[in-house]
């Protein structure tokens, strides 16, 4: 387990629980937000054995947006849209992938992660179909349902 502190990659396994210090044949992993909490948990399937259910409970210590993402033209997992978001004076961007691990597929949601800032200041969807929606006013620390086009948002 590796903890990113900004410039490095820290070893954490022995600090993060009896698991890290086994020995799996793992076959596959899926990533996905089981708990809904904003942070990434870890399912993987073990050869010979039982899945492991690896639940993140780092603390939820920042804020964080959850986009669903609902093509309507772009292909319907929306893979290639481009989201590009800004809080503050921090603007990131990252592209909706698809897919998984071997044997595996990780939660299609996106989570969009703010740190300390207390909002986000706009979110915008670069589909592939060429459209765009930008979106402002987003609850903080909850999932909402983006359609393409329309810039419509549900819970």
């Amino acid at each position: 387990m590796f903890e990113n502190t900004g410039r490095i990659f820290r070893d954490v396994s022995a600090s993060s629980g009896a698991v890290f210090s086994k020995i799996f044949s793992g076959r596959g992993m899926a990533v996905g937000d089981l708990d809904n909490d904003g942070d990434s948990d870890v399912l993987t399937s073990n050869n010979g054995g039982p899945p492991l259910l690896l639940r993140n409970q780092g603390g939820n210590k920042n804020n964080w947006v959850g986009l669903n993402l609902v093509a309507t033209k772009s292909n319907s997992a929306a893979v290639g849209a481009v989201i590009t978001w800004q809080s503050g004076t921090v603007k990131r961007t990252r592209m909706k992938t698809g897919g998984g691990s071997y044997l595996s597929s990780h939660d299609p949601r996106e989570i969009l992660g703010l740190g300390a800032a207390t909002k986000i200041d706009w979110v915008e969807i670069r589909w592939p179909s060429g459209k765009v929606d930008r979106l402002t006013k987003l609850p903080l620390n909850s999932y909402v349902r983006v359609v393409e086009g329309t810039g419509v948002v549900t819970k």
